[in-house]
């Protein structure tokens, strides 16, 4: 189906069983025609018609959870776990080694699954075309007129016949009768007593669906699975809230039954060929009588998913459509996964603590997903338990999506997402990430400096793979022109954007004066063979000679790339990131923008920072505003400079700029800086204590600009120096 008609139907079936049910009021439901038990062909396609009553369907919940709501039993599944059955680790049936089963962005033929470091625990794989046509999505249940109603909701179908949805009810649960083969898929379970099937499906609504004689007894034990058409279970329901996704940066990267998917338990049972183990008990009474019975929330480390109201398409794309902002044969941007239902990964502190959290926002790196670096133990405890913030990782469409564009608007809708579900702390919101996920760091912090308390990147590309540190003048002449002239050309070639700005996402190294309000941590590692140690000079060069950005630059001489993920050990980082909190309103505000990295069909535009915003370049490429106004100003932040070394993890040195103390500042009613590039900004004069106050300007702009402000006064401004008493 397109999307286009997918967007039409937001609701699915699920929304009938509700009016079925009586649930709010409103019309009754047309008649359900569906691949019931007895009288309908497989030649059918089932269809609902039915009013639109939304009030029961989330847009986003915690996976695994199962809850009632006016009598709608509905099971919430995890996205993209749809991965069957484990074959071990040496299996000629689908793969030769479990090793294989990922890389399928190189065109590896046994991979299900594009990045190298995210394994799934399960090893089927589909016929080509067919991806993800087995993906649960929701399952509902409800009982109407002596009835069962069962509507099954896919995150993929493109033609009626992609898979088939099966039902098992145990109506004794009690009682050790019945059960075994189910027949019409490849599995077995214990208890059962009668089963159902939908062979067919409604592609424009992504739903299977099915209807029977009520079934006897008054409580009921449930289990369903989803086959692709020849049978082959790829995804079952009722997993629970805390499935596994037990591949970390260590051996479980390469075990059996050891994922990124959450569906380690899943892989490991259907190996068994018995999904006993998943089943949910069912008050019938419950569904007769309209109760309500919401999920508990989650702690601990799970998945939630969210509607995302920017899909690019349909299912699993393998090879990736390339992104915008440019490819190459190493990490070059693209999206795997397009559907508009978006997983990620989230760690929910278990202790009992007298604040609001905070969150972490922790993105993954090349060729990992959300799952990655969340899900090992001393990651949870010392940034999630230690210092009470919700940790969560977005999937970022994929292993490649550097975090610009459909991939940078993934992860500002997982903040939203939680920033609803959770009672945050706005003040300590953070931003990190790992060598991809690095570079996400740093550009999510320098263009939303407002909207985060610090931030912390280990081993993140800087933004072009020949940034390298100043020397001296002839020196930088002479490397200079080697690297524009005989390296980039040929590292762009090869590698594409990660070597080439220009193609690609921005130069972020450029953007450090966006952070001179948050505080950040760079982690990088001397024997690194991916973001060379040109490029950590580099940054802590560039940091050094930012005025008023306070960091900490530690280099590890003795690790490589994926040492610091290997060990697990934050410590040194999550004590220094302990008081970080979110700067409010600053005296003063330096941010630079580039419109050609907005995404405007997404709503992304790079266009404000604290008391600036509506920021509008005269002309394509780079903008700086470098404004003070220190109306409100009660001091000056007073900074520690020097070095340092330690042996945690491993040896270290490093530099820093830390605050350790105020110093006392008089408010002045002024308005000073520079603009560059700046043909327009709206400036909060409440914000900066201006607001209906004479005030004394000096400003130098390279050309004419207007400066909006926000008590309806209006400040001109001409190229070259502007002062004044406005």
């Amino acid at each position: 189906m397109t999307f286009k008609n997918k967007n039409k139907i937001i609701l699915t079936l699920t929304t009938a069983l509700l009016a079925a049910c009586g649930g709010g009021g409103g019309d009754k439901p047309s008649a359900v025609e569906s691949d019931q038990i007895s009288n309908v062909s497989r030649d059918e396609t089932p269809q609902l018609e039915s009013p639109v009553h939304s009030q029961c369907v989330r847009d986003s919940w915690v996976a695994g959870t199962t809850e009632l709501c006016q009598g709608v039993l509905t099971y919430y599944d995890y996205i993209y776990d749809d991965y069957g059955a484990d074959a071990g680790i040496v299996s000629m049936d689908p793969a030769l080694l479990n090793l294989l089963n990922r890389g399928g962005q190189l065109g590896l033929p046994t991979a299900n699954t594009p990045g190298l470091l995210s394994p799934a625990a399960g090893d089927q794989r589909y016929p080509t075309g067919r991806e993800n046509t087995a993906d649960l999505v929701r399952l509902s249940l409800a009982i109407k007129q002596n009835q069962l109603i069962v509507v099954a909701e896919l995150n993929t179908m493109f033609n009626p016949d992609d898979a088939i949805l099966g039902v098992a009810i145990d109506t004794d649960p009690e009682s050790d009768s019945g059960g075994g083969h189910w027949g019409e898929i490849n599995i077995s379970s214990d208890g059962w007593d009668q089963t159902y099937f939908a062979h067919h499906g409604d592609p424009d609504t992504n739903t299977l669906s099915l209807t029977a004689p009520l079934p006897e007894g008054e409580h009921w034990r449930i289990q369903a699975a989803v086959a692709k058409a020849d049978g082959t279970v790829m995804n079952v329901a009722f997993r629970g809230p805390h499935e596994e996704a037990k591949a970390d940066g260590g051996v479980n990267q390469v075990l059996p039954a050891s994922g990124n998917f959450w569906e380690d338990r899943q892989a490991a049972e259907l190996a068994d060929g018995d999904i006993s183990a998943f089943g949910q008990i069912v008050n019938v009474s419950d569904l007769r009588n309209g109760v309500t019975q919401v999920a508990e929330k989650s702690t601990g480390f799970h998945q939630r998913v969210y509607t995302s109201a920017y899909p690019l398409g349909e299912g699993i794309a393998m090879p990736a459509e390339d992104g915008r902002d440019g490819g190459g044969l190493f990490c070059g941007q693209s999206f795997t996964y397009l559907g508009k239902y978006q997983p990620y990964g989230v760690y929910v502190p278990e202790g009992d603590y007298a604040d609001k959290p905070g969150m972490m926002v922790v993105m993954h790196g090349c060729e990992a997903n959300h799952a990655s670096q969340i899900n090992q133990t001393n990651m949870q405890r010392q940034f999630g338990e230690d210092l009470n913030r919700i940790l969560v990782s977005p999937l970022g469409r994929g292993p490649y999506g550097f975090y610009t564009g459909p991939s940078e608007r993934d992860v500002l809708d997982v903040m939203e997402d939680i920033e609803q579900a959770y009672d945050i702390d706005p003040d300590r919101i953070f931003a990190s990430g790992y060598s991809m996920g690095g570079f996400g760091a740093l550009h999510m912090a320098t263009h939303y400096p407002d909207r985060f308390a610090g931030m912390v990147s280990w081993v993140g590309h800087t933004g072009d793979l020949i940034n390298k540190p100043s020397v001296q003048p002839l020196v930088d002449e002479l490397l200079n022109t080697t690297s524009e002239v005989l390296l980039r050309p040929v590292l762009a070639s090869i590698l594409g954007s990660i070597a080439d700005p220009q193609t690609g996402t921005e130069n972020v190294i450029d953007y450090l004066e966006n952070l001179r309000h948050v505080p950040s941590a760079h982690l990088y590692a001397g024997a690194d063979e991916l973001v060379p140690i040109h490029e950590a000079l580099a940054i802590a060069q560039r940091l050094s000679l930012t005025e008023g950005v306070e960091y900490y630059f530690y280099l590890h001489p003795v690790a490589e790339h994926l040492t610091l993920l290997l060990l697990d050990n934050w410590a040194k980082e999550a004590q220094l990131s302990a008081d970080w909190a979110r700067v409010l309103n600053p005296s003063r505000v330096s941010y630079r923008f580039d419109p050609r990295f907005d995404y405007p069909d997404m709503d992304i535009i790079h266009d404000k920072a604290y008391w600036v915003s509506n920021l509008r370049a005269r002309s394509v490429g780079e903008a700086f505003v470098d404004l003070s106004a220190p109306g409100c100003k009660v001091s000056d932040p007073a900074f520690d400079v020097g070095t340092g070394l330690g042996a945690s993890p491993l040896p270290w040195a490093g530099s820093y700029r830390l605050v350790e103390g105020a110093i006392p500042a008089a408010p002045s009613l002024t308005l000073s800086g520079k603009l560059e590039n700046v043909a327009r900004a709206t400036l909060d004069l409440e914000s900066i204590c201006l607001k209906g106050m004479a005030f004394y300007y000096d400003i130098d702009s390279d050309g004419p600009a207007v400066l909006e402000l926000s008590d309806g006064r209006v400040l001109n401004l001409v190229a070259g120096k502007n002062e004044g008493l406005f």
